[in-house]
């Protein structure tokens, strides 16, 4: 042809040139000019063939010879280009500050082996080196650079053809997610907890990466808030990762295992009760969610007489004193199924009664003393006014029982007298004293 094509560095080449005008088959030779050194010529056929080796240029003159001798002749100048090199990856993956990094960057489009890898434009992350030979970004980086930095990276191919490339490379901050731990939380009562991100550039946004939150939770995505109000004591272990504002991530692991509350079946003190003598109490716990279910005594035996339903109602008739009481464990339910349980004293009392049924009124002027004491129960006994007052003028031995004084007036009094057993056991009974004036006689 007119022209030969130039072809490309490392890629075959193939062209052939031909002749006419002349008479018979034609030979062809390279008869001026310098010939690539990669190319060869097929003197029958005319066929250029070879592999490019440079991108040097020579111009060499061809000419063709019929089989009468006679000759034509055409100058080429052949060019080669270099193929175009491809450097990949255009970005690299994030590294992190103090934690060792490396990258392998590879070519394609040229010819192996590639070598010479240099950095042309910007500069590496302090830490980091580019290796000439292997292409491998490598270190430990000391300082961040984030956002982003650009760097040009060349590398040449076995022929001296070169690609470049323009890279992308992040060293982030190290990202640290706060606190250590979370704290557990408790069963039937609000939780909030907030994580937060300290190292990189504000703002953030936070994310499970992995694991799962309780199903009872919510992560507020910019804020960092877990909340919720756990239902049951299952634990959760979940992962929160940091993002900042330039995409540089940290992350942490925790695990929450909410607790019960205490929960406590019989919150105040049940009353005494009385052998023959009706009860009926509804238990109402305190602590944990309503409502509350399957109370049961988990230790220890009720008194007889007495049942406790699973909905907490406490009732029956004593039919025995138990003296200073037993110790009967109860347990109780939440709506959450947390359980309380509480050991209770529960004391049934036998019937006291206090003697005499009546006192005698006295006469005034005239030194008094009645004794009041106790039976039924457990001595010794203890005595008090438990309502109205005594006369003024008596006194009441509390240890003895004994009433006494010299009356004054006969001016009535009304009081109760109540008599406290060895184990606070109690009974009562009313009286009332009318001192009576003596027999006075007039003499003579």
């Amino acid at each position: 042809p007119t022209s030969l094509a130039n072809g490309t560095v490392g890629l075959a080449y193939s062209q052939t040139v031909t002749a006419s005008g002349g008479t018979g088959s034609y030979t062809f030779a390279i008869t001026a000019g310098s010939f690539p050194s990669w190319a060869a010529l097929n003197g029958t056929t005319g066929a250029i063939t070879g592999t490019p080796t440079s991108a040097t240029a020579s111009t060499f003159t061809v000419t063709a010879t019929d089989s009468l001798g006679c000759t034509g002749s055409r100058r080429y100048t052949l060019t080669p280009v270099c193929p175009a090199i491809t450097i990949t990856p255009t970005s690299l993956a994030q590294g992190t500050v103090g934690t060792a990094y490396s990258q392998t960057l590879s070519a394609s489009g040229g010819t192996a082996p590639y070598g010479t890898w240099t950095v042309t434009a910007g500069t590496l992350p302090t830490g980091l080196t580019l290796n000439a030979s292997t292409g491998v970004i490598s270190g430990t980086p000391t300082a961040s650079a984030s956002p982003a930095t650009s760097i040009t990276v060349r590398v040449n191919d076995t022929y001296g053809c070169q690609g470049t490339q323009v890279i992308t490379l992040q060293i982030c901050p190290v990202i640290t997610v706060n606190p250590t731990s979370l704290a557990n939380g408790t069963v039937g009562l609000a939780y909030s907890q907030t994580v937060t991100a300290t190292g990189g550039a504000t703002p953030y946004t936070f994310a499970v990466s992995a694991g799962a939150l309780p199903a009872w939770a919510t992560l507020n995505p910019t804020t960092g808030a877990i909340t919720g109000t756990p239902n049951s004591t299952t634990a959760a272990s979940f992962t929160i990762r940091a993002t900042d504002a330039n995409s540089c991530t940290g992350t942490r692991a925790y695990t929450i295992t909410p607790a019960c509350p205490a929960i406590f079946p019989v919150p105040v003190a049940l009353p005494t009760m009385y052998v023959g003598t009706a009860f009926s109490q509804q238990l109402t716990p305190s602590g944990g969610t309503a409502p509350y279910s399957n109370y049961t005594v988990t230790a220890g035996t009720l008194p007889a007489g007495l049942t406790l339903s699973a909905t907490g109602l406490l009732s029956g008739t004593p039919t025995t004193s138990n003296g200073a009481g037993v110790s009967v464990t109860i347990r109780v339910q939440d709506s959450y199924g947390c359980l309380g349980t509480q050991a209770v004293n529960i004391k049934v009392c036998p019937v006291i009664t206090v003697n005499p049924t009546s006192l005698a009124n006295g006469t005034v002027g005239t030194a008094y003393s009645q004794t009041v004491s106790g039976s039924g129960g457990a001595t010794p006994y203890t005595y008090a006014v438990s309502a109205g007052a005594l006369p003024g003028w008596a006194t009441l031995n509390t240890t003895t029982g004994a009433i006494t004084g010299t009356p004054n007036s006969t001016t009535a009094a009304s009081f109760t007298i109540r008599a406290t057993d060895a184990n606070g056991c109690q009974g009562t009974r009313a009286f009332t004293v009318t001192p009576v004036c003596p027999a006075i006689t007039i003499s003579p």
